[in-house]
């Protein structure tokens, strides 16, 4: 199947601006028609596909653009995608590192606030009853 631009773009979530400025890049080459106008086939969906997977991940355009160069290499150019792959691996695992300590914190927090709420609603609630009582003592 062959998809233009604008039909790519939104079977894959992005702009046609994201899909000009991959193909700019070299991540996603289509097709030309004689009237020069790009088509995509289902090979092109799936890699912009797995591009936008590996962008998703934090991998740098950088890597992104040295990652395909290898794929288009060939078996030659494995060794270097599994090298990308493995140091992008510990750029990850530094982040979710990194991810977990902030959740941590922000479950702190939140937990923090919401003791201090039921704390407040059960004072609010001892001095309505401090209240009453006054009120009941006066009359």
């Amino acid at each position: 199947m062959a998809y233009r631009i604008g039909e790519l773009a939104r079977l894959i979530g992005v702009s046609e601006h994201t899909l000009r400025y991959y193909e700019k890049e070299g991540l996603v080459v289509p097709e030309r028609g004689s009237n020069n106008i790009r088509s995509y086939t289902e090979d092109n969906k799936l890699w912009a596909e797995f591009i936008l997977h590996m962008k998703n991940t934090g991998m740098s355009l950088e890597d992104l653009k040295k990652y395909t160069q290898l794929w288009e290499s060939g078996e030659e150019g494995i060794n270097g995608m599994l090298e990308i792959l493995i140091n992008h691996r510990v750029n990850v695992m530094e982040k979710l590192e990194t991810y977990k300590k902030n959740l941590e914190l922000l479950n702190t927090k939140i937990d923090f606030y919401q003791s201090n709420l039921e704390k407040n609603k059960a004072a609010d609630l001892y001095e309505k009853f401090i209240q009453k009582k006054k009120d009941e003592e006066e009359s």
